[in-house]
């Protein structure tokens, strides 16, 4: 009898907690989502990623290509060799990249004139690849490796000048025997991933294929 009881309680205790949270949650609205393909151009407007400092106006991006590499395939790529006593990673890292999901994208600045005192630009820090149960991020280390020629680093953030445009290849990486975080690639493979550009007031996003 006791055990019945205790049950009920706990079945009435999770019904309140389901109700409450559709009470709190009942009135959010969520951001629109807006969709496009790779080699679509995707304008990001006013939309921003966390804060109204933030400034991309005018800025457009295409993602043009995107294949996963294994992290010796992604060094090989662009033709970096890895220091035998000072590795870009150690093999026990925790965030050691034993694959890379490259992309390939160009940023256009369509602006026709531009404020030079004004805040603007892009800043990739707040890139990531998100799929149905993960979210990849770009590494900071691999961003140099896959753009030699920048001076500024990934997380310093750019500004183009008006009517140009740049490509910058975005190194995602993951590891399928982390213990903390595996990602399997055919759990990315089999899935919708995208390359998410904004979240407020618009999520905007790119459908990697």
């Amino acid at each position: 009898m006791k055990k019945i009881a205790l049950l009920l309680i706990t079945i009435a205790l999770l019904a309140g907690v389901g109700i409450r949270i559709w009470y709190v949650n009942k009135d959010v609205d969520l951001p629109p989502i807006y969709t496009v393909q790779m080699g679509e151009e995707v304008a990001i407007e006013q939309d921003i990623f966390l804060d109204a400092f933030e400034n991309m106006d005018g800025y457009t991006v295409t993602v043009n290509q995107a294949e996963i590499l294994s992290y010796e395939d992604f060094l090989a790529k662009y033709h970096y060799t890895d220091k035998e006593n000072d590795p870009l990673f150690e093999e026990d890292d925790s965030h050691y990249p034993e694959m890379v999901y490259d992309l390939h994208v160009t940023i256009k600045n369509k602006n026709h004139t531009e404020d030079p005192t004004e805040h603007s630009g892009i800043n990739f820090i707040f890139y990531k690849l998100v799929g149905t149960n993960f979210s990849l991020q770009i590494n900071s280390e691999l961003y140099s490796v896959a753009n030699p020629d920048l001076e500024a680093e990934m997380n310093d953030g750019f500004r183009l000048r008006p009517k140009t445009e740049m490509d910058f290849h975005l190194p995602f990486y993951f590891a399928p025997s982390s213990k903390m975080f595996a990602i399997q690639t055919e759990d990315i493979l089999n899935d919708q991933v995208y390359l998410v550009v904004s979240l407020h007031p618009n999520v905007k996003r790119i459908l990697i294929d």
